[in-house]
């Protein structure tokens, strides 16, 4: 199973206030985040966390991730600057898996896109592929077959943990979508 997040900001204090996130602390978010994504994901699944992983030092985040189900695949986030630091340490450890500013993957004939920011057109947006973005917190609204994935967004749900594969399909099955073409009319 292949799961998507973003904007976790563990350790991060303002972002409750900023995000009107449901918590009184830090820790009690932190608590209810690494909850919501254990619910969720299994060991064997593959998380594909779109950034603003977490507002700490590397040693924090070790402790968060070795809490966490599943093999985290890091796309950065403008709030990654301590994982970017620690880059080849973390990737040596196994704390992630993979870490980059962009990716795509296939799931079967879908080519979705992967980056920390929301876009306007995107690689093969005009056949149809899908961008996973994070970094609005819930207050870009989707654009073509684009959508937030960040925990802070109620597009898909409410419930501040990562969406399946399957809820991203469904999610995009639902919406009477048209495909973003950059190339403008062509008759």
């Amino acid at each position: 199973m292949i799961h998507f997040t973003s904007d976790t900001h563990w350790h991060h204090a303002n972002v409750i206030e900023y995000s009107n996130r449901p918590y009184s602390s830090v820790e009690e978010m932190n608590e209810a985040l690494i909850a919501n994504w254990n619910a969720v994901v299994n060991d064997g699944d593959v998380v594909w966390h779109l950034g603003d992983f977490a507002f700490c030092k590397a040693q924090e985040i070790w402790k968060i991730t070795s809490r966490l189900k599943g093999q985290i695949n890091l796309v950065l986030g403008n709030h990654d600057k301590k994982i970017v630091e620690r880059q080849r340490e973390l990737l040596h450890h196994g704390v992630f898996h993979t870490i980059q500013h962009y990716a795509e993957i296939d799931e079967g004939t879908q080519r979705i896109v992967l980056f920390h920011y929301g876009a306007r057109v995107w690689n093969k947006s005009h056949y149809g592929s899908i961008l996973l973005y994070g970094h609005s917190h819930g207050n870009l609204p989707p654009w073509g077959k684009s959508v937030d994935v960040g925990v802070d967004c109620k597009e898909i749900s409410d419930e501040y943990r990562p969406y399946s594969m399957d809820e991203i399909i469904s999610y995009m099955g639902k919406k009477d979508i048209k495909c973003v073409d950059h190339h403008g009319d062509r008759k």
